[in-house]
């Protein structure tokens, strides 16, 4: 990796490979492993660099599962990131960056509670536009934009989850690293490491097919459910810590 030791690149590329698999397996997750690590090693790259990197598997993973596309609901997410990102970029550098991971953590919680003590939310337009706009403002501000999205695809099947997750992410990564590029948060330095980082998104990817036949006997609604408030817990200790 550009300008960093070899056991940190290492690192970074053995946790953006975990991560890709676990999205490619499940539906998203990669920046939630990735993210915090890199933030740790290199806190001026993220969430620019590692975003890039998982872009290309966001590619892959819909090239193998776009039958899986829901296309409505995915529209409308995709209606709702344009603001989060315009939003969330805007806000970038302007107000408190714990502020906002805070926010973020609470509105994720909230769905996961309501998930476990009622059904799982309805995939409504409303619904739809507004996980994507709470996305696009994450993946903005804290570089974790899944979640919302994702637990409105709980209950579907699991390749219905792969391939609609899929196609959000591959549009609303390249909305997000457009607005960090406005935002000046995204440059030559970040994509060389995300450049870098490419590779171990294809391992990854790659990676994923053995994991996916044990995901899909009952565990995906767990393991987003899971994921998902382990994001909150992320953010929260990212604030206290």
């Amino acid at each position: 990796m550009p300008g960093v030791p070899l056991s940190t690149y290492l690192f970074a590329f053995a946790m953006v490979a975990l991560g890709c698999c676990v999205q490619s397996s499940v539906g998203f997750g990669a920046n939630l492993v990735a993210m915090p690590t890199i933030a740790l090693l290199a806190p001026e790259l993220v969430p620019g660099a590692a975003l890039f990197a998982i872009s290309i598997m966001n590619i892959l993973m819909f090239l193998r599962d776009w039958h899986g596309l829901e296309l409505k609901p995915v529209g409308d997410a995709l209606m709702g990131r344009v603001v989060g990102t315009v939003i969330g970029a805007s806000l970038l550098g302007k107000l408190s960056e714990d502020g906002l991971r805070l926010l973020i953590a609470i509105v994720v919680l909230l769905i996961v509670v309501i998930s476990l003590v009622s059904i799982a939310p309805r995939r409504t337009r409303v619904n739809m536009i507004t996980a994507g706009t709470v996305s696009g403002f994450g993946a903005s501000t804290a570089g974790i934009g899944g979640p919302p999205v994702a637990l409105m695809f709980q209950n579907a099947k699991g390749h219905n989850i792969r391939g609609s997750m899929a196609g959000f992410f591959m549009v609303g990564t390249v909305m997000t690293l457009i607005g960090l590029t406005f935002a000046g948060e995204f440059g030559t330095h970040e994509l060389k490491w995300g450049a870098s980082l490419v590779p171990a998104a294809v391992v990854g990817f790659a990676a994923s097919r053995f994991a996916i036949p044990y995901v899909d006997r009952g565990y995906t609604r767990p393991a987003i459910l899971i994921l998902s408030s382990t994001a909150a817990v992320v953010l929260v200790l990212r604030v206290l810590l």
